[in-house]
């Protein structure tokens, strides 16, 4: 299991028996979990369907650029960055490229470090490319080495690994996102849950820093996660800061991405 806390913080949580139990009283009302993630889309189709676009920058929540699902998305943006090897991976390296790996249609901003503060990166983006921002993201993955995660008797994998990415991406209060200076509104309707397992191929090199559950072959996995898709910005110099509070008051950011958008050759 692995967890990013939006703007950018990193959080390695190992699964144990305390979480397991946690698992189990959430899956008694795992229906009522879900349903709240749905009232929010609800608000955001609500919304949308009274022409209310706060963010024109962004895909709204219920659309589906190039044919997928904003869920999807934030999905593929998981499978993105375990794909790529330690070495080179922006999730484990300021330094990196964020080009690593990358293909297709979008382009995947990486996250800065762990509880980060004023930390600041720079990629570079082609024309015609959206850019993907995962803000608060909680990826639950199966197998894992610790024999006693398993789903309860009669539970199927995706409630049981659904409740606990719920659960761990459950404390955000509060997000503020910039492009270039301008703040963007409502993101807390960017809100999207995995309705099926989703399969990813892990990087075996990955295990000791990122996640000990990688097999290094196809695997399921679900996501529960705050994201955004940009439009694609207009070629030039671009901004994005992120801020992210949760409900106990822990403050992650302001951190910056420094996006430098260059026509194709």
């Amino acid at each position: 299991m692995a967890k990013l806390n939006v703007r950018w913080r990193l959080v390695r949580t190992r699964i144990g028996r305390m979480l397991i139990g946690a698992l189990a009283v959430l899956v008694l009302g795992g229906h009522g979990v879900e349903a709240a993630s749905l009232g929010q889309d609800s608000e955001a189709e609500e919304l949308m369907g009274r022409g209310h676009t706060p963010n024109p920058e962004l895909f709204p929540p219920q659309s589906h650029p190039h044919g997928r699902s904003m869920e999807t998305w934030a999905e593929n943006w998981w499978r993105w960055v375990l794909s790529v090897p330690a070495a080179e991976n922006p999730f484990l390296s300021l330094t990196s490229d964020c080009s690593a790996g990358q293909s297709g249609p979008v382009f995947n901003i990486p996250p800065s470090p762990v509880g980060s503060h004023n930390v600041t990166r720079s990629c570079t983006v082609e024309q015609g490319k959206a850019v993907a921002v995962t803000l608060s993201s909680v990826l639950n993955d199966y197998p894992c080495p610790d024999p006693t995660f398993q789903p309860a008797p009669g539970q199927s994998l995706l409630d049981f690994l659904l409740a606990g990415a719920v659960a761990g991406n459950g404390d955000i209060a509060e997000i503020d996102v910039t492009l270039d200076g301008e703040p963007l509104e409502d993101l807390l309707l960017y809100h999207f849950a995995s309705h099926d397992l989703f399969f990813f191929k892990g990087d075996l090199s990955l295990q000791p820093t990122a996640d000990s559950c990688i097999t290094g072959g196809f695997q399921p996995a679900v996501v529960d996660s705050y994201f955004i898709l940009f439009k694609p910005p207009r070629p030039g110099h671009h901004t994005i800061t992120r801020r992210i509070v949760t409900t106990k008051g822990v403050v992650t950011g302001p951190n910056s991405t420094e996006i430098e958008v260059v026509r194709e050759h």
